[in-house]
C-alpha cells in the first residue's frame, strides 16, 4: 500500500514524497479511522484526503465553505487528469440535478459541496445511492460556534453522518484551539478519532510588530530591502485603492484586491501577481484564500485583525516555500479603538436583525407564507445603501437569521450569465412570429448553445453582441425583456452572495432569536478580539510563542528573530557598547566582504557581545553571513 500511495503522489501531484505527517494522517484515513488533521496554513491539507481517496473505490465527499475555494481545487483536479465537480449555492436546481446524475451513474471521485446543500432533500437522496468511500469536511472550524468563522449550515454535517453512518470522516483546519477541536469532535461525531497535530511553528517566519506613524515609507522600504512578491493587508476597500495608487507612484508595481471590485478585476490583479508581473497586491481580507503561491517573502498588515486566527493565516501565506519571510504589522494606537468599534459594530442586537428581516422580505418581494428554494444573487452593498442600514451589521444580522434557520446565505462568488427557455419549441417559434425583433438573438441563441430548453446554460453576452454587431449592453437588455415576458429566465452574471428561505416566511413579530447564542457570540467576539490586542501590545513574549500557544502549541523557545528577540538581544549588549560595535563592523564592511574572525572588531570588544552584534545586524538584514563553511565564514553588506 505505501508504494501505491508514493505512486499515486507522483503520478498526480509530481511529489516524490509526502511532507510531514501526511502520510500518517493518509494511512489513518485508509484504516477506516475518523481522523482530526491540523495544519498549518501551506501545510498540505488537501492531499490528506484527496490521495487516500484515490486509492480506493468510490467518490470522496468534500465539504467545503467557500466556492472560490470549491471551484479552485476542482479546477486544480481537473488539470491532473481527475474527475471532480462542484455543487453550490450558485447552481440552478436543474444544474444540480444533472451533476448529481453523473455523480450517480458516473465515474466522478470528488463531489465538493457547500454546506447549505446538505439542507436539500435532493442532495440527501443521491447521495444514499452512491458508492460513496470518503467524507472530507474542510476548514472544519467553521462548525464550532468558537471558531473565527462559524457557518450554522456546517451543522447539517451531523446529518450526512446519519445518511452514511459508516463511511470514514476526515476533518481538517489550519487554524483551531483546543476549544474549537472538541467542539469539531463533538459536533461531527468523530468516533475515537485520531488527531494529528504539525506544530504550527514556522521556522522560517520572522513576525514583526512596529509602531509606525509613516506607514507608507515604511512599506516601500520592506518591499525595497525584502525583495519578492508580498501582500498588503488594508481594512477598507477605498484603502487598497489609495495605497496601491501611492505605492506605484514610488516606483512599486502594486494592484489593488477587494470584494467590490468585478471578477475580470480581480482575476486580472490576481494573475498579475502570481505571475511576478506585479510585485504587491494590496487587499481586504477577501484576498488569499486557496491562493498558491510558495514565494510570497513579506506580508504586511496595517490594520489588526478581529481574531489571532485570522491574522495567523493571512501572515502565514509568506514563506510557503521554506525560505525566509517576514509577517509585520505596522501599528498606531488609533488601530485599538479602531478594532473596538469595529467589532462592536459587528454585533447586531435584536431590534436590528428583525429590522433587517423586515426590509429583507420587502426588498425580495417575498410573501408570507412563501419560500425562496432557488438561491438569488444577493447585493449586500445595493439593500444597505436602499435601507440606510450598516453593511457590516446587515451581514452579521443575516447570519444570526440563519442560525435561527429562517434563511441562508452563501459566500460572495462570480456566477456567469445563463439563460433557459421557459417556452416549448414551437410556443417558442409563435412567439418569433408576433415578435420579429427578437428573432435574430433566438436563432442565434439556438446556433449556438445546446440544452437551452432542458437547463440553465451559461452564455456570454459580449460573443453574443459581437456576432449581433450591437453592444453587449445591448444584448442584456433585449434578454432582460424577454426575462419579463417569461420567453426564458435570464441571471446576469454575478459576483454576490446567495440567498434563499428554504421554510415558509413569516411575519417579523413572528421570529424568535435565541437569546443566549447571541450573548456567547458577543461574548466571543470580544474575548477574541482581546486576544488580538494583547498580541500587538506584549513586547515582552516572543511572537512565535504567542501565535503557536494561542493554538495550544506550548513551545517554550523563543524564534530569536522577531522584534521582540532582537531587542532582547540588543538589550544584552550595553546600549552604547552595541552602536560601537556595529560602527566599526560598518566601517571595515564598506571596503568588501572579510573573514568573520578577520574583523578587526574583535581585537577591540568581547567576542560574545561582537557576536550578538552580528547577529542582530544579520537577523536585521543590513548583512550577510555566509555559513557554508564554518572555517571561513565571510561577511559583508546584503
Amino acid at each position: 500500500m505505501d508504494n501505491q500511495l508514493t505512486d499515486i503522489l507522483k503520478k498526480y501531484w509530481g511529489h516524490q514524497s509526502f511532507r510531514p505527517l501526511q502520510e500518517e494522517i493518509v494511512q489513518s484515513v485508509l484504516s477506516g479511522c475518523d481522523t482530526m488533521a491540523l495544519l498549518p496554513t501551506g501545510g498540505g491539507k488537501s492531499i490528506c484526503f484527496q490521495v487516500p481517496a484515490m486509492a480506493i473505490e468510490g467518490v470522496c465527499i468534500v465539504v467545503s465553505p467557500l466556492i472560490a475555494l470549491m471551484n479552485d481545487q476542482v479546477h486544480n483536479l481537473r488539470l491532473r487528469g481527475i474527475s471532480a465537480i462542484a455543487i453550490n449555492s450558485a447552481l440552478s436546481s436543474r444544474e444540480i440535478d444533472v451533476a448529481l446524475d453523473n455523480a450517480v451513474y458516473g465515474s466522478l471521485k470528488f463531489i465538493y459541496l457547500s454546506p447549505e446543500r446538505l439542507k436539500t432533500d435532493i442532495v440527501k437522496a443521491r447521495l444514499q445511492k452512491m458508492k460513496v468511500s470518503l467524507i472530507a469536511v474542510d476548514e472544519a472550524h467553521c462548525i464550532s460556534e468558537w471558531g473565527h468563522d462559524f457557518r450554522p449550515a456546517y451543522r447539517e454535517i451531523s446529518e450526512l453522518r446519519k445518511l452514511l453512518p459508516k463511511i470514514p470522516v476526515i476533518a481538517l483546519t489550519a487554524t483551531a484551539t483546543q476549544e474549537v477541536v472538541e467542539d469539531i469532535v463533538r459536533e461531527l461525531e468523530l468516533g475515537d478519532p485520531a488527531i494529528f497535530r504539525k506544530s504550527f511553528i514556522r521556522p522560517n517566519l520572522i513576525y514583526v510588530v512596529q509602531k509606525e506613524q509613516n506607514r507608507l515609507s515604511r512599506i516601500c522600504n520592506i518591499v525595497k530591502k525584502v525583495g519578492g512578491s508580498g501582500i498588503v493587508y488594508v481594512p477598507t476597500r477605498r484603502e487598497t485603492v489609495r495605497m496601491a495608487h501611492l505605492l506605484r507612484s514610488n516606483g512599486i508595481g502594486a494592484m489593488p484586491y477587494h470584494g467590490g471590485m468585478d471578477y475580470k478585476e480581480r482575476s486580472e490583479a490576481q494573475d498579475l501577481w502570481i505571475k511576478n508581473k506585479s510585485q504587491v497586491v494590496v487587499a481586504t481580507n477577501a484576498f488569499g484564500m486557496g491562493i498558491d503561491k510558495p514565494d510570497v517573502r513579506f506580508v504586511v498588515h496595517i490594520h489588526l485583525p478581529q481574531t489571532i486566527e485570522a491574522y495567523f493565516q493571512e501572515a502565514g501565506r509568506a514563506g510557503r516555500d521554506g525560505k525566509q519571510s517576514y509577517a509585520i504589522y505596522l501599528m498606531e494606537e488609533s488601530d485599538i479603538t479602531y478594532l473596538r468599534d469595529r467589532v462592536m459594530g459587528m454585533i447586531p442586537d435584536e431590534k436590528t436583525i428583525i429590522q433587517t428581516f423586515r426590509a429583507l422580505v420587502n426588498h425580495l418581494q417575498l410573501a408570507l407564507g412563501s419560500k425562496l428554494e432557488e438561491p438569488l444573487p444577493f447585493d449586500v452593498s445595493e439593500f444597505s445603501k436602499k435601507y440606510k442600514f450598516n453593511p457590516t451589521a446587515v451581514v452579521n444580522s443575516l447570519k444570526m437569521l440563519e442560525y435561527n434557520g429562517y434563511l441562508t446565505l452563501s459566500d460572495a462568488i462570480h456566477s456567469p450569465s445563463k439563460i433557459q427557455f421557459m417556452l416549448k419549441s414551437k410556443e417558442l417559434y409563435s412567439f418569433e412570429v408576433t415578435q420579429p425583433r427578437f428573432e435574430k438573438l433566438i436563432h442565434l441563441l439556438l446556433r449556438s448553445y445546446e440544452g437551452l430548453f432542458e437547463q440553465p446554460v451559461r452564455i456570454n453576452e459580449n460573443n453574443i453582441g459581437t456576432r449581433l454587431k450591437i453592444a453587449a449592453n445591448s444584448v442584456k437588455d433585449l434578454l432582460n425583456q424577454l426575462h419579463q415576458m417569461r420567453v426564458l429566465q435570464y441571471q446576469e452574471q454575478t459576483d454576490f452572495p446567495f440567498i434563499s428561505f428554504p421554510t415558509e416566511r413569516l411575519r417579523p413579530e413572528s421570529i424568535v432569536l435565541d437569546r443566549e447564542f447571541m450573548e456567547s457570540q458577543k461574548r466571543r467576539y470580544l474575548t477574541k478580539m482581546n486576544a488580538s490586542i494583547a498580541y500587538a501590545q506584549n513586547s515582552i513574549i516572543c511572537r512565535s510563542i504567542q501565535l503557536v500557544s494561542y493554538f495550544g502549541d506550548n513551545s517554550e523557545i523563543p524564534c530569536g528573530k522577531c522584534d521582540v528577540c532582537l531587542s532582547i538581544q540588543k538589550q544584552e549588549v550595553k546600549e552604547s557598547l552595541f552602536y560601537d560595535i556595529k560602527e566599526k563592523i560598518e566601517n571595515q564592511l564598506t571596503r568588501e566582504p572579510v573573514q568573520l574572525y578577520k574583523l578587526a572588531v574583535f581585537s577591540t570588544f568581547k567576542e560574545k557581545d561582537v557576536l550578538k552584534v552580528i547577529q542582530w545586524m544579520a537577523d536585521n538584514n543590513e548583512i550577510f553571513v555566509n555559513t557554508e563553511n564554518d572555517a571561513s565564514q565571510v561577511v559583508g553588506f546584503l
